[in-house]
C-alpha cells in the first residue's frame, strides 16, 4: 500500500504542476474540448483511486469538480471565471492534501465546503444570464490572463525513478572523469606511443557520451519553470484590473534539474514586476494609445552551454529619472555622480536594495526587496542578468544562466605553495604583472590595480587565505574576476597552471563555513582542491560594491546592444614586430622554451618537447636569446607550437572580424581600443602543418651495436621505440647497413667500424664527464643530447 500511496502522491503532484496553466488556456479558450477533457480525466483519477487508498476528503473534492465538469463537458452549463477560479481552488486543496500526505503531517483542517460551493453557486445564481450569452462574451467581462501556448502534445514515454540513484550514476560518471584525468596525467609523463593514444581517444569518447548521456537523466524541461506562470498571471491580473495576453515558449528546452529549482523564484519574481509595476491597467493603456490588453512573452532558448531566459513585455518599462531621484533621497547617490551617469548606469540603480519605481507599497511590491536579491541568485549560479529599457514601450529582461552545475570548466591556480580552481565563467581576462598596460598602486592602505585606464580593487589571494606568500623568479598573475556582484575585481595569484573541465563535489561543512569556497574538485594531477568562490573572496576582502570606472562593463553593453559576438583573444607580438590576435580557446598554455631545443627536419621547423618532435607553426628554428616564449597551440587531435616575442594581454575581439581580408594565416583585421590588430586564421595556422608525423625519423634505423648490453636492451632501445624510431639490434644479416642509418656504440673501435660502413655513428659514454677536449661522444642519460645527435645535430 505504501508503494500505491507513493505512486498516486508522484503522479497527482506531477499533473497538478502541469494543469495550472492548461486551466487557464481553457478559460481563455472555452471551445478547446481537449483542455477539457484533461481536466477532467484528473479529477476523475484523483476519485478513483482514492476509493481503496482511503483519502476521503480528496475524493469528495474530486467528485464535486468531476460533477461540474461534466455538466460543462455536456453543455448544460458555460465555464465562466467564477467557475474556473472554483476548479483552481479545488486543485490548490489537493495540492496542499497531497504535500501534507507526502510529509507525513497532518491534514489541513480547512473548510471544503466553501470550496464544493462555490462551484455550484454561479450555476445557481446566473444560470439564465449565462444560458442566453455565448461563452466568448461571458469570459471577456472580467479581466483575465490569456495564454497562448503550443498546441498540447503526447507526453513522451517515461519511467519514474529515485533522484538518489541518479545522482549515484552521476557520481560514478564523475569518477570516471577523474579517472580518465589522472590517466592523461600519467600518459604526458611518458614518451609518446601512438597505439596508446589511439586507445586513450577512443576511451575519452567513450567516457565523454557517457558523461553526457547520464547527464541529460539530470536534465528537466523547462515546462516545469513555466508551469505556475499562467496561473500567477490569471490571479495577478485580477487583482490589480489588468488584461494580460501571456505568449510562452521553448517549454521543450532542457536544463539540470538542480538548475530548474534555482531559477524559480527569480524569474517568479520578474513576471510579478512585469505586471504590477511594468504593464498599465487598462485605462492608462488607452489614454497611451496602446491595446487595453498587455502582451507578456516569456522564452527560453540554449545558447552553446547557456540557457537564455528572456521576459519581455509592452508596458511602460523603467523611469530612469524616478530611480535617480529616489537613489539620492535615499542617500545611495549624490546629484554630481547621477549628472555622470550613462543611461545604462541609471538603469542598473535598479538592482540596488531599497530601491523601487512602485508609488505605493502593496502586498506584491514596493519594499524595494527583489531585483537585488535576483541578480545575486542569478550570479551566484554563474548566470548573468541584463536588461533592455524602452520607456513607454516595454523593458525586456534576460537571464543567462549555465546548463549544469556539476561539471564545470575552470582553471587552476597556484598561491602560498598550493593550487585552487575557480571557475572560467568568472574569469574575465589574465595578465601578468609586469605587463605595461598594467599599474599597481596603494591608496589608503588598499591595492588599485589600473588595467586600460580601467580601476579595479586589487587582492592578493595569500592575504584573503592567510598564506605566505612565496618568493618567484617571474611574474605574479593578475586575473580580472567577477565577483558576485558583478564588480570586476583583480586577484593576484602565483600562477595560473593549466585549464581543464572540473567535476565538481560539495567540501565539508567546515571548509564552506568560511565563505570563499564554492566546493571541492580532483584535477588530473590526483590532489584534491578547493574551488574558490569569487564572492566570496570579494565579500572576505570587504571590496566596495560600486566601482568608479565603469569602462569595460560599457563596452560589453554596447557590443551586446550592436548584436556583435565576442569572444576572448589573446594579443601577441610577433618576432617580426607586429601586434596580432588569436582566440584564446585555440591556446592550451603559454610557456618558455630554450631555445636549443628547436630545429628543423625535412624543412620543416620543430620543437622537442615532452620527449617528441612538435611542428613549428610560424617556421621559426633559429633565436638570438637563450629562452623563446611559445604559444602551445591545439585543435583537439593536432599540437602545435607557436614562438612569439612577448604576450600582451587578454583581450575581447568580435567573432568575425570588422574588416575580413582573408590571405595566407590571417583572416581579417580587428579594431581593439583605437588600435588595429591583424587576426591570425585558425584554420590556415593548422592546415599549413605537415600531415605526417614529424618525430617518425626519415633518416633510417637506429642500429645498436652492443646488442649484448642488458642497459642497451632494457633502457636505450624502448626509449627509441617510444620516441618513434626503428630499432635494429646488433648488425643486420639479410641487408647491408644504410647510409640513412645511425649507429649507436659505446666503443672506439666499433665507432670507426661503423664509419668504414659510410654511416653517421653516436658514441656514448658511461661517464657524464667527456674524456677531454677531443671526446665527440655522449653521456647515454642525456636525453635532449641523445635525441638531437640522432636527429643529425650537434649534442
Amino acid at each position: 500500500m505504501d508503494e500505491l500511496l507513493q505512486e498516486f502522491i508522484s503522479e497527482t503532484q506531477e499533473t497538478l504542476e502541469a494543469l495550472a496553466g492548461e486551466v487557464v488556456a481553457w478559460e481563455a479558450d472555452p471551445s478547446d474540448r481537449d483542455r477539457l477533457d484533461a481536466i477532467f480525466r484528473f479529477f476523475h483519477t484523483v476519485k478513483g483511486s482514492c476509493g481503496f487508498l482511503n483519502l476521503p476528503r480528496f475524493e469528495r473534492l474530486s467528485h464535486a469538480a468531476e460533477d461540474v465538469l461534466a455538466e460543462i463537458r455536456a453543455g448544460e452549463r458555460q465555464p465562466d471565471a467564477a467557475t474556473v477560479s472554483a476548479v483552481l481552488g479545488l486543485m490548490d486543496r489537493i495540492g496542499e492534501l497531497t504535500e501534507a500526505v507526502a510529509m507525513g503531517a497532518a491534514l489541513p483542517n480547512e473548510n471544503d465546503d466553501y470550496l464544493i460551493a462555490a462551484l455550484h453557486a454561479p450555476a445557481e445564481s446566473s444560470a439564465e444570464e449565462v444560458a442566453s450569452k455565448p461563452a466568448s462574451e461571458g469570459a471577456a467581462e472580467a479581466p483575465a490572463a490569456a495564454t497562448r501556448t503550443s498546441a498540447p502534445q503526447a507526453a513522451p514515454r517515461t519511467i519514474r525513478l529515485p533522484l538518489s540513484l541518479i545522482d549515484q550514476l552521476m557520481n560514478g560518471v564523475s569518477d570516471m572523469v577523474l579517472a580518465r584525468n589522472e590517466l592523461s596525467r600519467k600518459l604526458r609523463e611518458r614518451c609518446a606511443d601512438p597505439e596508446l593514444d589511439t586507445v586513450f581517444e577512443r576511451l575519452s569518447t567513450c567516457v565523454a557520451d557517457m558523461r553526457d548521456v547520464i547527464s541529460k537523466t539530470r536534465m528537466q524541461r523547462v515546462d516545469r519553470l513555466f508551469a505556475a506562470i499562467p496561473r500567477m498571471v490569471r490571479d495577478l491580473g485580477r487583482e490589480l484590473g489588468k488584461r494580460i495576453d501571456l505568449t510562452l515558449e521553448g517549454g521543450d528546452v532542457e536544463m539540470d534539474r538542480e538548475m530548474v529549482e534555482m531559477v524559480v523564484d527569480p524569474l517568479t519574481h520578474i513576471v510579478r514586476n512585469s505586471i504590477d509595476h511594468g504593464i498599465e491597467t487598462p485605462e492608462r493603456r488607452r489614454a497611451a494609445g496602446k491595446p487595453e490588453t498587455g502582451r507578456l512573452r516569456v522564452e527560453a532558448r540554449q545558447s552553446g552551454n547557456q540557457i537564455v531566459i528572456a521576459i519581455s513585455d509592452d508596458g511602460a518599462g523603467i523611469d530612469t529619472a524616478r530611480l535617480v531621484d529616489k537613489a539620492i533621497a535615499a542617500g545611495r547617490l549624490t546629484p554630481d555622480a547621477a549628472a555622470r551617469m550613462t543611461e545604462q548606469e541609471k538603469l542598473d540603480l535598479i538592482f540596488l536594495a531599497g530601491l523601487s519605481t512602485a508609488q505605493q507599497v502593496t502586498a506584491i511590491s514596493g519594499r524595494g526587496v527583489g531585483m537585488d536579491v535576483v541578480r545575486a541568485n542569478v550570479e551566484r549560479i554563474g548566470g548573468l542578468i541584463a536588461l533592455d529599457n524602452h520607456p513607454g514601450q516595454g523593458l525586456c529582461i534576460t537571464l543567462r544562466v549555465p546548463l549544469t552545475l556539476t561539471i564545470i570548466p575552470g582553471l587552476i591556480v597556484r598561491a602560498g605553495g598550493q593550487h585552487f580552481a575557480i571557475p572560467r565563467a568568472a574569469v574575465v581576462e589574465i595578465l601578468h604583472d609586469n605587463n605595461d598596460m598594467l599599474q599597481v598602486s596603494r591608496v589608503g592602505g588598499a591595492q588599485i590595480a589600473t588595467i586600460r585606464a580601467v580601476r579595479h580593487s586589487m587582492i592578493d589571494l595569500e592575504d584573503i587565505l592567510g598564506m605566505e606568500k612565496l618568493p618567484q623568479p617571474g611574474p605574479r598573475a593578475i586575473m580580472v574576476v567577477r565577483s558576485g556582484t558583478g564588480m570586476p575585481f583583480a586577484l593576484a595569484v602565483a600562477a595560473v597552471d593549466n585549464h581543464e573541465e572540473l567535476v565538481i563535489r560539495p567540501a565539508s561543512p567546515l571548509v564552506m563555513a568560511s565563505g570563499v569556497y564554492a566546493g571541492m574538485t580532483l584535477p588530473d594531477n590526483g590532489r584534491p582542491m578547493l574551488l574558490l568562490d569569487a564572492a566570496g573572496l570579494a565579500n572576505a576582502a570587504r571590496l566596495p560594491n560600486i566601482v568608479a570606472d565603469q569602462v569595460a562593463r560599457r563596452q560589453e553593453e554596447e557590443a551586446e546592444a550592436a548584436g556583435v559576438e565576442m569572444v576572448a583573444a589573446l594579443r601577441f607580438e610577433e618576432l617580426s614586430g607586429e601586434r596580432r590576435l588569436l582566440k584564446l580557446s585555440l591556446i592550451e598554455r603559454v610557456e618558455d622554451i630554450d631555445a636549443s631545443l628547436f630545429g628543423r627536419s625535412g624543412g620543416k621547423a620543430y620543437v622537442r618537447l615532452d620527449g617528441r618532435l612538435m611542428p613549428v607553426v610560424n617556421g621559426r628554428a633559429d633565436f638570438p636569446q637563450d629562452k623563446v616564449c611559445a604559444l602551445r597551440l591545439r585543435d583537439g587531435a593536432q599540437e602545435a607550437c607557436y614562438p612569439v616575442a612577448a604576450v600582451l594581454d587578454i583581450v575581447q575581439m568580435p567573432l568575425v572580424p570588422d574588416m575580413v581580408a582573408m590571405h595566407g594565416v590571417l583572416s581579417g583585421v580587428s579594431v581593439i581600443e583605437g588600435e588595429h590588430l591583424e587576426v591570425l586564421s585558425p584554420f590556415a595556422l593548422f592546415a599549413s602543418l605537415p600531415q605526417e608525423r614529424l618525430d617518425r625519423p626519415q633518416q633510417g634505423r637506429c642500429v645498436l651495436l652492443d646488442s649484448e648490453d642488458g642497459w642497451t636492451r632494457e633502457i636505450l632501445a624502448p626509449l627509441l621505440r617510444q620516441a618513434g624510431h626503428e630499432v635494429m639490434l646488433g648488425l643486420p644479416s639479410d641487408a647491408p647497413v644504410d647510409a640513412q642509418d645511425v649507429i649507436l656504440c659505446s666503443g672506439t673501435d666499433a665507432a670507426q667500424a661503423g664509419e668504414i660502413m659510410g654511416c653517421r655513428v653516436v658514441q656514448l659514454r658511461a661517464s657524464p664527464r667527456a674524456a677531454g677536449p677531443q671526446d665527440g661522444s655522449i653521456y647515454r642519460y642525456d636525453q635532449d643530447a641523445l635525441m638531437a645527435a640522432i636527429g643529425g645535430r650537434q649534442g
